[in-house]
């Protein structure tokens, strides 16, 4: 008898979980199904109205509503009656109870059955996917395919249910907004809407990291962590919190906490080396610019070397392997950071395959061996950057991306492509254009260019 091999055992291994997660997800699938079925039923035989009235964008419900849209008291008076029977009826499910209670049997169908309505009437009406993160269907969200936009259908719903009278208004609302951007997507398209997105995309935003430059005042946090003492750093700290907004109050008050558990009279660097504490006062009082967090692998693979090639004069010939690619159907904005040349040279071996090992440094005073997947931040000069950044317009590289793709099409050997690269080439540009701002304001301040990992979102 032949003993398996590893490779065979794992192929098995892999294969079994592939069937695993299918099962999990058309299970799910056909409770989703069930649950809106079953939402929907309940609602027509029990209240008596048909719950895809509501929103349906041709009927009174939302006619009503976008006719008295921003006049609340021309709202309050002109509340269809469908929408206060849906309320009464949707309230009624929590029976006894002040509130929603998803320990409870019946509060939990509630809240499933309505957020499965809710999902699978957008899915149905603009096309999408779900995607089935994990067992709390909480985690559960849809992502549209003609627009980029992701919504968590059991969230709303709790919300819904959550808030009292009024429930039914901004469900009506919410969906109504939903249907518009994809009419004003159609719009943009001449009435022909193409499927954009695939599961895939959505499934990147929760499962790669992301990578963000910053620009901070190394300097001054130089001196309030290693030379003044504590109390003078909590004051910049009181003194810096309210910028970053209510939503980090909570944060700031921690540091602050934190803080003051220290001598008072001697710099916090002599007390400890947390670096967790480091990085949250810096954030707080230190940070001039961010940029917003990108995708790690459309970072290093797409924008950072869209940074070498500039704008281009021209483009060059075709070769055979550059035509084998395009028949495998490469992203043509890929394509094109791949093919033209580089006006700046990168360093392969370098940080994010440009930045030669000279030109990093760490923030940290107790540790010279960083590791940036672990969530370490990385100094970087922004010298390095000046050059390709200083005559590089993020537009004119977009119109220049345009011009290739005509190019490609003129080539006679070459297969006739639609735009695929379009939404790449747009994301890169925007990522050029920030990147670029925060360079800027490194530069102009003397600041400390920082870089970091962060982990992907929930």
């Amino acid at each position: 008898m032949t003993t398996p091999t590893k490779e065979s055992d794992g192929t098995q291994q892999l294969a079994a979980a592939e069937k695993a997660a299918q099962e999990r997800f058309e299970r799910a699938m056909n409770e989703l199904r069930e649950g809106a079925y079953k939402f929907s039923s309940n609602v027509r035989t029990q209240a008596e109205l048909i719950v895809e009235e509501l929103v349906d964008p041709e009927g009174e419900c939302v006619e009503l509503l976008a006719e008295v849209e921003g006049d609340t008291g021309a709202l309050a008076l002109s509340m269809p009656l469908e929408l206060i029977t849906f309320d009464t009826w949707l309230y009624g499910q929590i029976g006894d109870k002040e509130e929603l209670d998803l320990k409870d049997e019946a509060h939990w169908d509630i809240w499933f059955t309505y957020g499965a309505w809710i999902g699978e009437t957008m899915r149905r009406r603009h096309g999408g996917h779900w995607m089935l993160l994990g067992d709390d269907p909480h985690t559960w969200r849809i992502g549209f395919s003609k627009i980029f936009l992701e919504i968590a259908p059991f969230v709303f719903s709790e919300q819904l249910l959550r808030m009292g009278s009024g429930a039914s208004r901004r469900m009506v609302s919410e969906v109504e907004r939903i249907r518009q951007l994809h009419a004003d997507q159609s719009e943009k398209d001449n009435g022909k809407s193409l499927d954009r997105f695939l599961a895939q995309h959505y499934i990147r935003m929760h499962t790669v990291p992301l990578g963000q430059w910053m620009s901070m005042d190394f300097a001054g946090l130089g001196k309030l962590w290693a030379q003044a003492p504590t109390k003078d750093l909590i004051a910049a700290v009181k003194e810096a919190g309210p910028r970053l907004g209510p939503a980090n109050a909570q944060i700031v008050e921690k540091v602050v906490e934190a803080l003051s558990r220290a001598n008072q009279e001697k710099p916090v660097s002599e007390q400890t080396n947390d670096r967790g504490l480091f990085e949250a006062i810096a954030q707080i009082v230190a940070l001039r610019r961010a940029t917003a967090p990108l995708a790690i692998d459309i970072l290093e693979r797409v924008v950072v070397p869209t940074l070498h090639v500039g704008v281009p004069e021209s483009f060059p010939p075709l070769d055979e392997d550059d035509l084998a690619n395009l028949n495998r159907g490469v992203e043509l904005f890929a394509f094109f950071v791949e093919v033209v040349p580089h006006k700046f040279a990168a360093d392969d071996e370098g940080f994010l395959g440009s930045i030669p090992h000279e030109h990093l440094s760490t923030p940290y005073a107790d540790r010279t061996v960083l590791e940036v997947g672990k969530g370490d931040w990385i100094v970087v000069n922004p010298a390095h950057f000046l050059p390709m950044l200083v005559d590089l317009d993020p537009q004119k590289l977009l119109e220049k991306y345009d011009d290739f793709v005509k190019y490609i099409a003129s080539v006679p050997d070459a297969p006739r492509r639609r735009d695929d690269g379009r939404l790449l080439a747009e994301t890169a540009v925007r990522a050029i254009a920030d990147f670029k701002a925060c360079v800027a304001t490194a530069a102009q301040n003397q600041d400390a260019l920082i870089f970091r990992i962060l982990p992907p979102p929930g």
